[in-house]
This record gives structure tokens, sequence and C-alpha cells, in this order.
């Protein structure tokens, strides 16, 4: 069974969902996650505050299941960005705990990433599709860039993020 029916069958089909700027919502004034995305490039309304798996379904969809423990617990926010003659889509999710994270990430990994390794806290890998997707783990805070138009691009927004997260979390 080649990797993308796997992932097809491991965690769902992952479709872009159209962004609708009227479910936009506002992050709180100095939450954490709005500080460790980059306001450049950002596309349409800018940062989505998440609070559960059916809100991130109205944006993108990953799973019919609860693959990243969004249950009202954890803090999440969707973002888009122009990048490298396309789009980037970011997943930034602050869990209560870095043991809550870390089960997610290696879950999350395996079943996405071809090539994981939860010791490692950073991938970024190519997709079948020609496109890059990678992830990385500060503490409590993951983030995920679902889809970006290269690898190069891709890393270069993870990094981007990741200094900021170093600074916040």
């Amino acid at each position: 069974m080649d990797r993308f029916l796997r992932i097809l069958v491991i965690v769902g089909a992952v479709l872009p969902i159209s962004f609708d700027r009227s479910m936009a919502a506002q992050i709180p004034d100095g939450g954490r996650l709005q500080a460790v995305l980059p306001a450049d490039g950002l596309v349409g309304p800018g940062i989505v505050s998440l609070r559960d798996q059916a809100a991130l379904n109205d944006h993108y969809f990953i799973a019919d299941e609860k693959v990243l423990r969004l249950d009202g617990k954890a803090e999440a926010v969707f973002a888009r960005y122009r990048l490298g003659g396309g789009e980037a889509l970011v997943l930034a999710v602050a869990y209560p705990t870095e043991a809550t994270a870390a089960e997610v990430y290696a879950r999350f990994g395996r079943d996405f990433f071809a090539g994981f390794d939860p010791k490692k806290d950073r991938i970024v890998e190519a997709l079948e599709s020609g496109d890059a997707a990678g992830a990385f783990r500060v503490r409590a805070l993951l983030v995920f860039v679902l889809e970006a138009p290269d690898r190069k691009s891709c890393e270069a927004l993870l990094r981007r993020i990741e200094e900021k997260a170093l600074a916040h979390f």
C-alpha cells in the first residue's frame, strides 16, 4: 500500500476546506500562540483561534477522530501564509502539559510523516503532491506546517516560528 493510501486509512483524507472570513475568531490579547506566529505573509483575516476538532475541520480536515486532542484544554490557532510562490497552512497547538504535547506529536507524526522519529523535535518532509510538510515541538507547543509549496519555504517558515516559540514557551 503506498504512503498516500496509508495516510487516508490511518489519518483520514487531508483536504483543505475553504476559508470563510465569517469563521475567523480573535485570539485574546497577549495570547502566546499569536506571539509565535509571524505577521509577515499572513493571508485573509490572519490567525484564527480554534477550540476543538470541529473548528479545525472547518478550515482544514485532518481526521474524523481527535488525533490532535483538541478537546478544549489545548489552545490552537490556524493561519495561512503567502509563501514561496504559493500558500502555506500552519497549525499551532499549546497543550496543558509537555507530556500531552509529546504524546500527540508522536502519534500524529507517525501517522502523517513517513520518516518520523518521535525522539527528534523537528521534521520536514516532501509530500507526494510535491508540496512539503513539517512539524516541531518546543516543550508544550506543537507547530505543524500542513502544506507548503516546497521544502525550502517550509523549513524557512518553521525556523521563523521556532525562533519565536523558544522565547515564549
